[in-house]
């Protein structure tokens, strides 16, 4: 049975976030325009205000503090997941707290040909998460390449979530010799 057909109103739910000051902004107000009740992990307060909007200030390197918090908020229906791969562990301890897709935005480096994922697919299957993949790509223009917007990776996001996709690249990864340069 597929998450879609188990739960009959993929709006109005208890979605978490991590990281939704800054690129996933404009996802929250996504998820707060389709009725979501939406927990925010960040270390700074978001911009958006909204009754429905329940911020949690904490850096989610203190893997006690976010354990924490997870823990006084009971379970969540879904999660949009971005944390940078310096706290390798951060994402499969807000995986336990999740009963419904999980969202993990990623960047261009996991669709490198070179880096195989298996063993983070493998984490995540042994933990029962209902587990997708949201790749950060880049955009090809005229005059070469560009990372992506704050906005257009919201965008994507929030049509990744609407698709119920298992595995969506925002922009393009192909040709891999084509990402911009890290400025």
């Amino acid at each position: 049975m597929t998450w879609r057909s188990h739960k009959s109103n993929i709006t109005g739910l208890k979605t978490l976030v991590v990281g939704g000051t800054g690129m996933l902004s404009g996802t929250i107000q996504h998820l707060l325009n389709s009725g979501d009740e939406v927990y925010s992990i960040s270390r700074h307060a978001p911009a958006i205000r909204h009754p429905r909007l329940h911020p949690l200030l904490l850096d989610y390197r203190n893997s006690e503090a976010l354990k924490a918090a997870l823990a006084t908020c009971g379970s969540f229906d879904r999660a949009v997941i971005w944390i940078h791969s310096i706290v390798p562990e951060a994402p499969f301890a807000v995986a336990e707290a999740v009963t419904g897709p999980y969202f993990h935005v990623l960047g261009s480096a996991a669709a490198d040909p070179s880096r195989p994922g298996a063993a983070r697919l493998e984490r995540f299957r042994a933990l029962g998460t209902d587990y997708r993949e949201v790749i950060l790509g880049f955009q090809v223009t005229a005059h070469g390449s560009r990372w992506l917007t704050n906005a257009e990776i919201s965008a994507g996001v929030w049509h990744a979530i609407a698709q119920d996709a298992r595995r969506f690249v925002i922009g393009t990864v192909e040709p891999w010799a084509a990402r911009p340069e890290w400025s």
